[in-house]
């Protein structure tokens, strides 16, 4: 099958960085094809009525820091392919990842399985299963 816009999900894990592989797989087997990779930032609720917690400096330093380092570790992966960007979004994530391919017409969606088992995805969910949910266009999940 033949994609012109892939969305890969990526956030430095293991089998996100698999998920990435595939998906340059897939826009290299198409010449012309995009790749954007998106990285969303979902920073925790850490305020409750009548309960509140401040993060220290240092926690939104060493999270800039680590973000950055992923972003470079991303397009040194993709840094071969002429159509292809690195996009930084805040939000939730599987909405985001939605909308964001949605409004920019991707073809498929490559995302990794984070695996978090039964009872925790039971009660968590998971992004990777929200987002095959509710997509419009196939999704590939990366084990």
């Amino acid at each position: 099958m033949i994609y012109h816009h892939v969305l890969a999900a990526y956030d430095g894990s293991l089998v996100s960085e698999k998920a990435l592989q595939e998906a340059i797989k897939l826009v290299e087997k198409t010449p012309g094809s995009r790749l954007s990779v998106i990285h969303v930032i979902s920073r925790p609720i850490l305020s409750f009525e009548g309960f509140g917690y401040v993060a220290p400096e240092s926690y939104q330093e060493k999270m800039q820091e680590y973000e950055n380092a992923l972003l470079a570790q991303a397009k040194t992966l993709i840094n071969s392919l002429p159509y292809s960007n690195v996009v930084v979004l805040h939000g939730d994530t599987a909405t985001t990842i939605l909308k964001y391919a949605h409004e920019n017409k991707c073809s498929i969606i490559v995302m990794g399985s984070r695996g978090l088992g039964a009872i925790k995805e039971w009660v968590l969910g998971s992004v990777s299963h929200q987002v095959v949910q509710k997509a419009q266009i196939p999704v590939l999940i990366i084990k």
